[in-house]
């Protein structure tokens, strides 16, 4: 009977996408392949790569396209313009957003207002889900099963978006992507949604069900990097009860040193791949994907 393998990428904003490109590249490059295992969870910048990945697209061609950005040049479905007010205000956001159900119906009421009183500035949700789908760069729901994590902003509630959820992957990325006060809260069924990080950047216990389970958590280094380490470990902790083995990956040093304290600065970006890319490498030649079962 074969093993039920998960792989769990977590959110962390364009960062967070370009470490998780990197590290995937060099797990790769030593036979582990996350994108052929039965289930993938993404939650915001982890909805996109495990869009990419889900849908079979070349973990080494994702790295180096990253890597390959050029300085002063935003990436392809890069935001260009954001409050600078709403992006400070979004560690009171996420601190609120703890408190539960309740507190996420607080950080909801805020996405929804913010969505009209800066309607003169923000995008509108037909263009934000369009800069989504340009970003991933797939029209279609993969074929292997991947959910991606959203908030429900009127009552607070956790759902993981899958293929029958009515709306296009675009749609369902966007919604896991959307940061309170930065982008509108997206319509599908008949519902609003935003980003899945107000719930958990990582959300690995949701993985429940799978023999073998690899998360990556990406996280900034300094207090709050270790505070997400934390409740990822907590999370774990639930998996390992369920009877599963559970594998988490964080950056290490070197990648911790490219990333920097500002999560949101685009232009450092290949910086971060390369030291994603190296930390993959090192893993795979360590046999760590034949510790974790991933590899086919």
């Amino acid at each position: 009977m074969g093993t039920a393998t998960a792989f769990v990428l977590s959110g962390g904003g364009p960062l967070a996408v370009a470490w998780e490109c990197g590290l995937v590249a060099g797990l790769a490059r030593g036979g582990l392949a996350p994108g052929s295992v039965d289930f993938i969870l993404g939650t915001s910048a982890g909805a996109i790569v495990g869009a990419q990945l889900a849908a079979g697209c070349d973990p080494e061609a994702m790295a180096r396209a990253i890597m390959a950005e050029s300085d002063g040049v935003l990436p392809r479905g890069a935001m260009t313009a954001y409050s600078s007010a709403a992006a400070l205000k979004l560690p009171e956001l996420f601190a609120s957003a703890l408190d539960g159900e309740a507190g996420r119906v607080e950080v909801g009421a805020y996405a929804l207002s913010a969505a009209t009183t800066e309607a003169g500035t923000m995008e509108s949700e037909a263009a934000y889900v369009e800069r989504m789908a340009v970003t991933i760069g797939i029209a279609d729901w993969p074929e292997r099963d991947i959910g991606l994590v959203a908030v429900d902003v009127a009552d607070g509630k956790t759902v993981i978006l899958r293929r029958d959820c009515g709306a296009t992957i675009a749609a369902a990325v966007a919604a896991s992507c959307s940061l309170p006060g930065l982008s509108p809260p997206v319509s599908i069924g008949g519902r609003r949604y935003m980003d899945g990080g107000m719930r958990s950047t990582v959300n690995a216990d949701l993985a429940c069900g799978f023999d073998s389970i690899l998360v990556l958590c990406f996280h900034p280094p300094g207090p709050l990097g270790e505070r997400i380490a934390a409740r990822v470990a907590a999370q774990s902790e639930v998996l390992v009860a369920s009877g599963a083995r559970a594998h988490v990956i964080t950056p290490d040093a070197s990648s911790l040193a490219a990333i920097g304290p500002r999560t949101l600065d685009v232009m450092r970006r290949p910086g971060v791949a390369r030291a994603g890319l190296a930390q993959g490498a090192a893993a795979a030649a360590a046999g760590f994907g034949m510790v974790a079962g991933f590899v086919r």
